[in-house]
C-alpha cells in the first residue's frame, strides 16, 4: 500500500479549506464523543489525573483525521472502492476551485449599490406587510372575529 496523492498540484486552496473544516468537525465530534463516553476511571500521567475517555476521544480524532487526509488529498491506497470515492471527492474540490476562479466579483461601488437596492426592497416589503396586517386586523376586529 503506497499512499500517493491524486492530482497533487490541483485544487490546493479548496483542499486546504475543506480539510481544515473537516478537521474542526472531527475535533468537535471527538470532544463530544469523549464527553458522551464519560468513563469515570482515571489514571495518573505526569502527575495529573487523566480520564480514560480522553484516549477514546483522541483515538476517534486520529481515525477521523486519517479519513479526512485520505479524502482531501485523495491518497491512493490500492483499494479500488476507497480510491474511487476519494478521487471523486478530490475532483469535486478541484472543479469547485476552478469554478470559483471564473466568478466575476463585483467592485466596491457595485456592491454598495446592490446592497442599497436590497435594503430598500426589504423596507418597502416590510412597510407593505405592516399596512396589510393593520388593515386585516382592523377588519377582523370590526367584524368581531378577533377580540378587540
Amino acid at each position: 500500500m503506497v499512499l500517493t496523492p491524486y492530482k497533487q498540484n490541483q485544487g490546493v486552496y479548496a483542499r486546504g479549506a475543506a480539510g481544515a473544516a473537516l478537521l474542526v468537525l472531527a475535533l468537535f465530534g471527538s470532544w463530544r464523543f469523549a464527553l458522551m463516553v464519560g468513563v469515570e476511571q482515571t489514571f495518573y500521567m505526569m502527575g495529573m489525573k487523566v480520564p480514560y475517555a480522553t484516549f477514546w476521544g483522541a483515538g476517534m480524532f486520529l481515525v477521523l483525521a486519517f479519513l479526512v487526509s485520505l479524502f482531501v488529498f485523495g491518497l491512493r491506497t490500492g483499494w479500488v472502492a476507497l480510491d474511487g470515492r476519494s478521487g471523486a471527492f478530490v475532483d469535486l474540490l478541484i472543479d469547485t476551485q476552478a469554478e470559483l476562479q471564473k466568478v466575476s466579483w463585483p467592485s466596491r461601488e457595485e456592491l454598495r449599490r446592490y446592497t442599497m437596492v436590497v435594503l430598500i426592497c426589504i423596507l418597502v416589503v416590510g412597510v407593505f406587510l405592516y399596512v396589510v396586517d393593520m388593515i386585516v386586523s382592523y377588519s377582523m376586529t370590526s367584524l368581531r372575529v378577533l377580540p378587540g
